[in-house]
């Protein structure tokens, strides 16, 4: 828990900084609510973003495309779509009962069945949908500070326009900026707060060198799966927790990967098949890569004492892993420790452009995980 006076410094910098201060140019993608499943993911995948604002498709369109005209008003804006929408609506259309008790090439079968019918329903006739972002007036902007942002905006949504209305949001991830023409102008996210944060680094006085351990970030449960779950389960469980992400643990309990909704921000309506697959292959899949899986390092181990070029492969193997987790699944995973400064913990989410990054132990078993969301609740609340 950051104490008062490492507090101080964090909620100046907050305060004296308003949101204006930290807008850039930019060019905001809209999707009309009329485009289906399909054309709306080729969307979010093109651009690799994990959600944009939905346009009413009763605005005035120069074109039959699927993405809306730059100048669409706020007040034709029906609120956000998101992949987390969009797979949840697919959960909810292929049955979970009837998966439960097939097998993975059966499984594979019912997905790609059902993706193939999912891909052309249109995005506002979806049975999952919530709102991962809010709205805000930017003349506003200039006179409202960083930390009410964070507060009001982020953490404590007071006005979310809810697309479809059927999941309510305490948290969101972005916001849509608007200007006296009701034109949307920028999107800001919270990834755009944290790396505002790492900028001023000087600026945040004690709390920039306290650890991760004196901050409290070590509280709570690490969400895991194993690497044979197949990914639709451990979509299923994230839907039931609640959660953005899973950590994928092998059976020491050492971490392998993170499977995250970020990890599926290029998928389309084809690939739901693949979701039948463990959710190592399915990483690995993903990244472009073959998962070798436990079964090679286990072929392995029982060739050490064969000869003396297996041990050294072997060898070479675990210290490949220990230096680099997640090359098994392609990832490049970025881990902390406990005593990592809250700084290093900054430098690793902005530089590699993660919405977490987790705490582990010896023999890397993961005992916490911080997200930009429990950053910010910590710099504002405390």
């Amino acid at each position: 828990m950051a104490n008062p006076d490492q507090q101080a410094a964090v909620t100046a910098l907050l305060t004296n900084t308003s949101l204006v201060e930290v807008l850039k140019p930019q060019h905001v993608v809209t999707i009309k609510d009329s485009a289906s499943v399909d054309q709306t993911l080729r969307v979010l995948a093109a651009h690799r973003i994990l959600s944009c604002p939905v346009v009413t498709s009763s605005t005035e369109m120069l074109d039959n495309s699927d993405t809306a005209n730059p100048t669409d008003r706020i007040k034709d804006v029906a609120g956000f779509i998101d992949i987390r929408d969009i797979l949840s609506s697919f959960l909810q259309e292929v049955g979970i009962d009837e998966l439960k008790e097939a097998k993975m090439l059966k499984r594979m079968r019912i997905l790609e069945e059902a993706g193939s019918r999912f891909a052309g329903k249109c995005i506002k006739d979806l049975k999952s949908l919530g709102s991962d972002g809010w709205f805000y007036n930017l003349n506003a902007a200039s006179k409202t500070t960083l930390r009410d942002i964070i507060y009001d905006g982020f953490l404590h949504p007071t006005s979310v326009k809810v697309f479809g209305g059927t999941r309510k949001r305490s948290v969101v991830h972005r916001l849509a900026l608007f200007d006296d023409e009701h034109q949307l102008t920028h999107i800001i996210s919270q990834s755009d707060m944290i790396k505002f944060l790492y900028e001023h680094l000087d600026e945040m006085g004690p709390i920039a060198e306290a650890t991760v351990e004196q901050l409290g970030f070590l509280r709570g449960t690490v969400i895991t799966v194993r690497p044979e779950t197949p990914a639709l389960d451990a979509m299923i469980l994230m839907e039931t927790r609640n959660i953005s992400a899973v950590a994928v643990v092998a059976a020491s309990g050492s971490i392998v990967a993170n499977f995250s909704i970020s990890e599926l921000r290029t998928i389309v309506s084809e690939h739901f098949g693949s979701l039948s697959l463990p959710v190592g292959e399915f990483l690995a899949l993903e990244h472009g890569t073959e998962y070798a899986g436990y079964a090679i390092m286990k072929e392995e181990t029982e060739a050490i004492e064969a000869t003396p070029a297996a041990k050294f492969a072997h060898d070479r193997n675990l210290r490949r892993r220990e230096s680099n987790p997640g090359y098994e699944v392609g990832q490049q995973l970025i881990t902390c420790s406990p005593s990592s400064t809250f700084a290093e913990v900054l430098d690793k989410l902005v530089h590699n452009r993660l919405h977490r990054v987790y705490v582990c132990g010896p023999g890397l078993v993961p005992t916490g995980v911080i997200t930009l969301t429990d950053i910010l609740r910590k710099l504002v609340e405390g």
